[in-house]
């Protein structure tokens, strides 16, 4: 629930005078801290009761449950969560050297700061005022109502699912690279069936890993991430004594012009959105108001730094035509700069890369369904938690959508899942907007620390990136991504007409905004 309406916050916030009205007990139920609050305000703020969000008998037991639950993650789980959440280091960037050469490369890594860091920076602030299992739903819920804050979720799923389906297929790859023979001839490359079914049983041996639980899954991904960094660590510190410099400026004879920017766009995007994923973890994260700005500034700077440096170092160590550069070059740099031991290595570290991937992005995916559930957008029977307190319906429901897109074409998965996540940011960010505007005394526990004006500013580059995105995508990925937003549009339809129909249970419904201006200007008023 938002952190202002929470009881943590009321006590923190409210005046003496109803502190002294019984509002002062750190273990008060939040429904309770809500109801008393009310209470003390008069008859006018009385009547507004039935329109405060979450006061619904089933959500307060959600919420009590909860809170037996625990919270499970600390600053680092949610650090390396949200680092595999987003990129996963430098396995796959090795593309945007072959689509520009090293300078346009390089100077591509001011994306980190002109688009992921103002999405990273909006994930921290409406995360520690909505901190709930459906994530940036939750906000766009509060902007514009359940049918945008659904499909903004629907968008958000569809994309996570094609995304996730990458990885088993990426996990297979790196695997049989491992057993690779003298004359270059892997495992299974003259199998196709053999190679779909090993495919098919990794894939649902990662989804038990997620049903285990989040906290199972915390754990794993800073193991895993510690494991694949270090031989990055080696790689860049051999490799600085043999960077030539002037390699950096290298790039197409022809200039400008001559870049794939297609291909260099797509994959640093690929690579560096998808921080609004770590907002599911908010109501998760123990001491939210201070680690988790801490965990998601952190993880900004692993990304930037796991992803920045090798390529630096690559490029300026590399003899090798710079056209050479394709998804796996890291592997041979380091036989070629190190030798086959760090390869081996790499090889391994990027088989285990693709595991960490999976079990974030699945995690975020399922807990965001568990959140639509308990806000009372999707039938409840989502929001039912496994004995490891996973929402394991959401885990099943994304489990499914994986299976059925792998036997998609790569590249093709990338243009749509890029695709859908520019339809949904853009949600995302005009929701922010319009919340900014609508709800200027919004007490929140932590803000952007630039002026509104600025904030704007800082959006414009990441809107107008969306744009670029779209114009340099495919056809089919536009036509197929529009196909797919419409239908989500009839899913909320058939949503609704199963809830007046009682064709499912829910959640009581309660819009956000109902009352939610004269709410705030009360509380601010005392």
């Amino acid at each position: 629930m938002p952190t202002y309406l929470s009881g943590e916050f009321l006590k923190a916030s409210a005046p003496a005078a109803y502190l002294n009205k019984g509002i002062s007990s750190r273990d008060v139920d939040d429904n309770e801290a809500r109801e008393r609050l009310l209470s003390a305000s008069g008859d006018k703020v009385q009547s507004q009761r039935a329109s405060v969000p979450h006061l619904s008998k089933d959500e307060g037991a959600d919420t009590t449950q909860s809170k037996k639950r625990g919270k499970t993650l600390g600053v680092m789980a949610l650090c390396c969560l949200t680092y595999y959440s987003v990129s996963g280091g430098p396995f796959g960037f090795e593309s945007v050297v072959q689509a520009g050469g090293p300078f346009w490369a390089l100077a591509g890594f001011a994306l980190v700061f002109l688009w992921a860091l103002p999405e990273a920076l909006i994930t921290i602030e409406m995360s520690i005022v909505f901190p709930e299992a459906s994530g940036s739903v939750a906000w766009v819920e509060a902007a514009f109502g359940a049918k945008w804050g659904f499909i903004k979720g629907w968008l958000s799923l569809l994309s996570g699912i094609a995304d996730n389906s990458l990885y088993p297929l990426l996990f297979v790859d790196c695997a049989v690279q491992l057993f690779m023979d003298d004359d270059g001839n892997v495992p299974l490359q003259d199998s196709p069936q053999v190679r779909y079914a090993i495919t098919m049983t990794i894939t649902l041996a990662l989804a038990y890993l997620n049903y285990r639980g989040l906290d199972l899954i915390g754990k794993l991904s800073v193991y895993i991430c510690l494991f694949s960094l270090m031989p990055f660590v080696v790689f860049c510190i051999v490799g600085s004594f043999k960077v030539v410099p002037s390699r950096w400026a290298e790039g197409p004879e022809e200039g400008f012009t001559a870049v794939n920017w297609r291909l260099l766009l797509n994959t640093f995007y690929w690579n560096l959105n998808y921080w609004d994923s770590a907002a599911t973890f908010s109501g998760e994260v123990i001491s939210p108001e201070k680690n988790y700005p801490t965990g998601i500034m952190l993880a900004v700077l692993l990304v930037f730094l796991s992803t920045f440096l090798p390529i630096l170092v690559g490029t300026g160590a590399s003899e090798t035509d710079w056209e050479d550069w394709t998804d796996g070059y890291f592997i041979a740099l380091a036989v070629d700069i190190v030798g086959p031991w760090l390869g081996y290595w790499m090889l391994l570290a990027s088989t285990l890369t693709n595991v960490g991937m999976f079990e974030a992005e699945m995690s975020s995916d399922a807990w965001q369904v568990a959140g639509m559930a308990e806000k009372g957008i999707i039938p409840k029977i989502f929001a039912a938690r496994s004995k490891y307190e996973s929402p394991h319906y959401g885990v099943l429901l994304s489990l499914v959508g994986v299976l059925f897109i792998t036997v998609m074409d790569f590249t093709s998965v990338i243009d749509l899942l890029n695709m859908l996540f520019c339809f949904s940011q853009a949600i995302e960010f005009t929701a922010y907007l319009k919340l900014k505007r609508e709800y200027p005394n919004m007490p929140k526990p932590w803000r952007i620390p630039l002026p509104d004006w600025l904030i704007v500013v800082m959006l414009v580059v990441p809107i107008g990136f969306t744009s670029v995105i779209i114009y340099f995508s495919s056809a089919q990925a536009l036509i197929i991504s529009s196909l797919l937003t419409a239908l989500g549009f009839a899913v909320y339809d058939l949503m609704e007409r199963a809830r007046a129909n009682e064709w499912a249970y829910f959640e009581r419904y309660v819009p956000w905004c109902d009352g939610m201006k004269e709410k705030l200007e009360f509380t601010l008023a005392q």
